[in-house]
Formats: C-alpha cells, sequence, structure tokens
C-alpha cells in the first residue's frame, strides 16, 4: 500500500471507530435505563455533547472516554470493542439520587 493510500484509509478507519464507540454508548446508556441526559448528568457532560456522541459527529478524547465509561460502569476499553460488551445485570441497573 501506498503512502497516499494509507492516508486516504485514516480516516474512514476512525469514522468507523466512532461508529463502534457510537453505537456501544447508545447501547449501554439504553441498558441502563438513562436518557442522554441522565448520561450527562452521571458524566458531567452536556447532554447536545452526548447526542453528538451517539450520532457519531464528535470525536471524544481520552479523558471524556474514561468519564463515559466510570459513569456506563464498564472499562474504558469495552466501548472501543465491536460486537456485545459483557456486562453483569447489577452493572445495569440505574441509581437514581433524589
Amino acid at each position: 500500500m501506498s503512502v497516499d493510500q494509507s492516508a486516504a484509509a485514516a480516516p474512514s478507519r476512525g469514522m468507523e471507530l466512532r461508529a463502534v464507540f457510537a453505537a456501544n454508548i447508545r447501547r449501554l446508556r439504553r441498558e441502563r435505563g438513562l436518557s442522554q441526559e441522565g448520561l450527562a448528568f452521571e458524566s458531567g457532560l452536556h447532554r447536545t455533547y452526548i447526542s453528538g456522541i451517539e450520532r457519531g459527529i464528535r470525536n471524544v478524547s481520552l479523558d471524556n472516554i474514561a468519564v463515559l465509561a466510570e459513569a456506563l460502569r464498564v472499562e474504558p476499553g469495552e466501548l472501543l470493542r465491536r460486537g456485545p460488551i459483557e456486562a453483569s445485570k447489577a452493572d445495569c441497573v440505574p441509581t437514581f439520587d433524589y
């Protein structure tokens, strides 16, 4: 593969990984019974930022990946895995502080 082909392929791989990340965030949020606003509250991020992540239009920093993983109770690397994420049923029970 030439240098030109490698450079052209890199953005599409990044966009594919962003789509995997978006799908994992959306699925885990729903499994935990959280709205986008609820995940925003749990993570300290803005609701519109969460929406942008789930639509795959935000390029999320490592710091925010860690924040989201903590809010969703998974390891950060799990958010980037293709395929289902293994989570115990106890991890899927939402907590609400009223």
